[in-house]
């Protein structure tokens, strides 16, 4: 077992043993077969974001496809990305995808989160060896490799049975195929026969907590429905719950399972667009170049709910783009803005839309998914709210909002040009009367008399300069 601090690695951290000695590895007592197990453990970070580890399961079998299952645990908003060589049965936490299909995600389950529960998830899935038991802080990409698989590992004291069991069915792993769903005051269980065939299971009944009301088949698929005033259903707080029973014929006892719902016809949600940061006066209305405020609500409220933004995007018609503003419960760009909740907990974020779009959009369709998971478990429920929009242009609108208008225009214009006017006078002004001596005229560079002396003074230079003859007279 390998075991580091709970720093966030994030996505500077890949790892991959380098010595066989770093993963430890065990037989489970009392467990059959050659069924494997490998555990990955990834430890809460200090940030909660969504993030992907990628895991890549190398295992090198003579004999084909090992009989292996690859256990993940990790915090809620981590989801795994799986590069496998072998066909391996995956039971992780939050949701997985595999390399060569990206794009397909698939939910996960409810895992331990300690090492013991985990070594107990293995037992529960027939695994007689734990391969490989590692628990990391949050990294990008993890290399779990194999030289060989099927054995290599030390015994236990007790004998271990090596003839595979006849019946290789799981029925925890059937039972975590069964999710309900509610709608029209009607509580849905559907269980496909297909899957219950891969499993290698057989069941004798599917019933409620009321064994009087049995699975109807249909075809393909067993289905359990019942109203949500039988069967012992019970509603509060806008969750219904019951228990489903399994009979299995190689087992003596069924296997049950509790099982929720939200009742979503109870709830209703609101999507509001706003101008100003103040969420005060909603509008249907948005110019080009203008930030809108969104606030996203839920009626009642319900405190055992938390409300979880997925995803949100503005739909500008078939002639325009589509704007993602949210992917993943993360902004998509740096125009979008995820903000605090309200007093209430409704959810905001901000948008700037473009100010230049060709053809220019008139209309478009703010749409946002949104998660509600009651804090009693971890299963989402998701609902999608939208509103229609009014998209205006700076030119055509008497709000500015974040464009100018042409007067607005012409007035920072003119209001330039005569600051510059007013400034060239000054420097003009101060220019003329700073120029050097030399510059300037002949008859400014005669020293001035003395004051005392200045009316006779200037009478005598006066006559002097008018009548020249009479100076030499004088003389």
């Amino acid at each position: 077992m390998l075991t580091l601090s709970r720093r966030d690695m994030g996505r500077t951290l890949e790892w991959q043993p380098q010595a066989p000695a770093l993963v430890r590895g065990c037989r489970l007592e009392g467990v059959a077969g050659h069924k494997e197990a490998h555990i990955l453990r990834v430890l809460p970070g200090s940030s909660a974001g969504p993030r992907t580890v990628t895991v890549k399961v190398e295992l090198s079998c003579a004999s084909g496809d090992p009989d292996a299952v690859l256990i993940l645990q990790g915090p809620p908003y981590v989801s795994w990305l799986i590069d496998a060589n072998h066909n391996v049965q995956i039971w992780t936490t939050g949701e997985y995808s595999f390399k060569i299909f990206p794009e397909k995600n698939i939910r996960g389950f409810v895992l331990p989160d300690t090492p013991q529960g985990l070594l107990g998830e293995a037992r529960m899935l027939n695994a007689s060896v734990i391969a490989s038991f590692v628990e990391l802080p949050l990294a990008s990409v993890v290399s779990l490799r194999a030289p060989s698989c099927g054995g290599g590992l030390p015994t236990s004291p007790a004998p271990v049975q090596t003839t595979p069991p006849k019946d290789t069915c799981s029925p925890e792993l059937l039972m975590s195929l069964l999710q309900p769903k509610c709608a029209n005051d009607v509580m849905t269980l559907v269980l496909k026969k297909d899957l219950v065939a891969a499993l290698k299971c057989t069941i004798t009944s599917l019933t409620f907590g009321d064994p009087s009301c049995q699975a109807e088949d249909s075809n393909d698929q067993l289905v359990l429905r019942s109203t949500y005033s039988t069967c012992g259903m019970q509603v509060t707080a806008h969750v219904i719950s019951n228990e489903v029973v399994v009979n299995f014929p190689s087992s003596s006892s069924p296997q049950q399972k509790k099982v929720q719902c939200v009742d979503m016809e109870s709830l209703s949600f609101q999507l509001g667009l706003y101008l100003s940061p103040n969420f005060l006066q909603a509008s249907s209305t948005i110019e080009l170049g203008q930030q809108g405020f969104v606030q996203v609500s839920m009626s009642p409220s319900v405190p055992e709910f938390e409300l979880q933004l997925d995803s949100c995007h503005l739909d500008l018609g078939p002639e325009g783009d589509t704007v993602e503003l949210i992917q993943g419960r993360v902004a998509k760009s740096s125009c979008v803005n995820m903000l605090s909740p309200s007093p209430n907990g409704d959810l905001r974020f901000s948008f700037l839309l473009r100010v230049y779009m060709v053809p220019t959009p008139m209309t478009g369709t703010l749409s946002c998914t949104i998660a509600l998971r009651p804090r009693t478990w971890s299963q989402d429920v998701h609902r999608t709210v939208s509103m229609r929009l009014n998209v205006i242009s700076p030119d055509l609108s008497g709000c500015t909002g974040k464009g100018l208008l042409l007067p607005a225009v012409l007035g920072l214009t003119f209001g330039a040009f005569l600051i510059g006017a007013l400034l060239t006078a000054a420097l003009w002004y101060i220019y003329l009367h700073t120029r050097p001596p030399s510059k300037r005229e002949p008859v400014v560079a005669v020293a001035a008399p003395a004051s005392s002396e200045s009316s006779s003074t200037n009478h005598s230079i006066g006559s002097t300069q008018s009548t020249p003859c009479s100076t030499s007279s004088m003389a």
